[in-house]
């Protein structure tokens, strides 16, 4: 069988290397999350001393507005917790960065 290459890189495979890529530098991360009360899955979050201390949503599509208008974007405001967007594979070093930064503070 023939393998047809997608034209953009699967949001799986962005949330695999990024999950990778924290576990290589001992940072405790979960895909999938799901915060029952605010019906909300997270792509990403990452843990440190058993809190949750951001999230990450991955999207390899394509947006017409901004993140920020949306009503999943208004849910993680209730969290109160730092989400980080990972709009493409190419960011996944500077979403790493953000996230190491914020794990060392």
């Amino acid at each position: 069988m023939q393998f047809i290459r997608p034209r953009r890189i699967p949001e799986a495979n962005i949330q695999a290397e990024i999950y990778k890529r924290l576990k290589d530098l001992n940072i405790e991360s979960i895909l999938e999350y799901r915060f029952k009360d605010f019906r909300l899955r997270a792509d990403l979050i990452v843990i440190k001393n058993n809190e949750i201390i951001c999230a990450c949503e991955v999207k390899s599509r394509v947006c017409k507005r901004p993140m920020t208008y949306g009503k999943q974007f208004q849910k993680y405001l209730k969290l109160g917790i730092p989400i980080f967007y990972c709009l493409n594979y190419q960011e996944v070093d500077k979403i790493i960065e953000k996230i190491v930064i914020l794990f060392n503070k």
